[in-house]
């Protein structure tokens, strides 16, 4: 689920006159200031902005990727931005990219970049958990799931 934006607009002199007030609405979400002789500017949080930044950083790597002219697949290629693929098995390579394309088109869509870093940040922990020798035959105490199951909250 997408984070609830909180859409939010001042004239720049409510700025000048409360600017504390305008902060605390930035606190809540991007706020809109319009100004009479000027293009409208926008207030939000650093934390917003860096997040977006580095949405875009990855979305433009996957498109980059996606574009050029190889003769491998896509899945194969995405190991120059994303090294620790090499960790996956082939078939894991290929559902890594689906998904990884699959969600970064619906993010676009949107203008949220949370859910492909999760999925980023998901498929870099089971490479990395290979990487220091899991497998699916290496430790019978893990249960693997092919499917998400529903779990109690660990502090409920």
């Amino acid at each position: 689920m997408s984070p609830v934006v909180v859409t939010q607009t001042v004239q720049f002199s409510e700025l000048s006159r409360s600017s504390r007030a305008v902060a605390e609405a930035a606190d809540r979400g991007p706020v809109t200031i319009t100004r009479r002789d000027g293009e409208p500017l926008v207030l939000q949080l650093k934390s917003e902005v860096d997040r977006d930044k580095a949405g875009l950083r990855l979305a433009s790597q996957i498109i980059a990727v996606a574009v050029n002219d190889w003769p491998d697949s896509f899945a194969e290629r995405l190991a120059g931005p994303f090294p620790w693929t090499s960790f996956l098995s082939s078939e894991e390579r290929e559902s890594f990219a689906h998904e990884l394309l699959a969600t970064a088109r619906a993010c676009a869509s949107v203008s949220a970049f949370e859910p492909l870093v999760t999925v980023i940040h998901a498929w870099q922990s089971t490479a990395e958990a290979y990487a220091h020798g899991y497998t699916r035959a290496s430790d019978e105490t893990l249960e693997w799931l092919d499917e998400p199951t529903a779990v109690e909250r660990p502090d409920a």
